[in-house]
């Protein structure tokens, strides 16, 4: 009996000590668990494959369609309209006469002026009959002289030998003397007709200049297209009286002709956006009346500067605006009201979840897992889309990421292939 009661009070004494072990074993785990509240390392690490992907970054602005050319028709000289030969609507060609102005006083100067320029021509062609008279005068001159003077010569040899009388050899010297004079008096009388001449093509000089310009002036009484078009506006009527505008008086123009096969949505970016633009990105253009019907194009131009007081900068987009068969018509009007969509960036790029980068400051990494380690490993990004980023440095397709609670993560930490919970994106 006292044997069974050694032997039962030994086996309990077993079972106490391992009881006390295990309390013992948890009440230093329990504390560990209540000091820190939640453990430092999730107990599973959510980890993502990183893949190669196009992104796109696109934002929508928005715009309003502008005619490509807009040339507002002034008048350039006082006269009185006489004709108006379009209307607002009208679709016209490239030099094709609009108005027609009436100023007789400037049609009766061109008259003029033509006369006198005439006359100028006209006694230009006598002082050259007369230059050709004077020459042929001075040659025959020149003609005689020689043979008086070589008359004189040899008379002048017989002299000596008492062959002749002296009064020939006076009477030869005499006429010798007077060819001379009417030589001179040939060269004088050429040149007097020469400077005439000079004068004349002078005069003539001005008398054209005289013309042109009047007749220019003349030519404005037709107002002409400029390019081919449509008439937008027109503020004249028949028997108007019109001037040309100064600094000192403001008036409409007669006729506004604006391009209508080309026209251009211009838009207004902000300096975030504007940073980013440049032309040849592509863009999308609707408008509120079709917005079924989208436009594709390139951006064509930036201002290149911001504007002054709004800070945005001025951006626009050309479209080709030809007829539409089916309605006669076209598509695009001055005016049309829409939205611009712009393809900023658009690369094949690394993409991760913006849940996976760590952002210190100006520093970017993320926590790369690599043979059983975690390593954080600094990064680029280069587009964001979404909850999408494409990284332009740092990663590669086909690397694990941590993309949950990535900040609990250590540099150099040993991961447990238990632990980790492939996710995708």
């Amino acid at each position: 009996m006292i044997k069974r009661l050694q032997r039962t009070s030994l086996v309990d004494q077993v079972i106490l000590l391992i009881l006390l072990i295990s309390l013992g074993c948890q009440s230093q785990s329990i504390p560990a668990t209540k000091k820190g509240g939640k453990s430092k390392t999730p107990t599973k690490i959510s980890v993502g494959i990183v893949r190669t992907q196009r992104v796109e970054k696109k934002v929508s602005i928005p715009a309003v369609i502008e005619s490509d050319k807009i040339a507002r028709l002034m008048p350039r000289v006082e006269a009185y309209v006489g004709n108006v030969l379009v209307d607002i609507g009208d679709e016209v060609q490239e030099g094709q006469t609009l108005v027609q102005l009436y100023a007789p006083e400037l049609v009766h100067a061109v008259a003029e002026h033509r006369a006198q320029l005439n006359q100028l021509l006209a006694d230009k062609q006598v002082l050259l009959a007369e230059l050709a008279a004077a020459r042929t005068q001075l040659k025959v001159g020149n003609a005689d002289l020689s043979l008086k003077t070589s008359e004189h010569t040899r008379l002048a040899k017989l002299v000596s030998s008492g062959a002749i009388s002296r009064q020939r050899i006076e009477e030869s010297r005499s006429a010798a003397q007077t060819s001379q004079a009417m030589l001179q008096k040939y060269t004088q009388t050429l040149h007097v007709i020469e400077a005439k001449l000079k004068k004349g093509e002078s005069e003539l000089a001005v008398g054209q200049a005289q013309l042109e310009r009047t007749q220019t002036m003349a030519g404005y009484l037709e107002i002409k297209a400029p390019f081919t078009g449509v008439v937008a506006e027109r503020n004249v009527d028949v028997g108007n009286l019109v001037r040309p505008t100064g600094s000192s008086m403001e008036m409409q123009p007669l006729l506004t002709v604006a391009k209508v096969d080309k026209v251009r949505a211009v838009l207004f970016a902000t300096t975030d956006i504007a940073s980013q633009l440049a032309p040849g990105c592509a863009t999308e253009f609707v408008t509120d009346d079709m917005p079924e019907r989208p436009y594709q194009g390139q951006l064509s131009r930036l201002a290149g500067t911001y504007h002054e007081k709004t800070r945005m900068m001025r951006a626009e987009i050309d479209y080709a605006n030809p007829v539409d068969p089916r309605t006669g018509k076209r598509p695009l009007q001055a005016g049309n009201y829409g939205l611009a969509t712009i393809t900023l960036k658009s690369q094949a790029l690394p993409v991760i979840p913006r849940a996976a980068l760590l952002q210190d400051g100006n520093r970017q990494s993320v926590a790369l897992v690599q043979d059983g380690f975690c390593l954080l490993v600094p990064v680029e990004v280069s587009i964001e889309v979404g909850d999408l980023l494409g990284i332009s440095r740092g990663l590669h397709a086909g690397d694990q990421v941590v993309v949950k609670d990535a900040r609990k993560i250590k540099n150099g930490q040993p991961l447990s292939a238990t632990g980790l919970e492939l996710v995708g994106w």
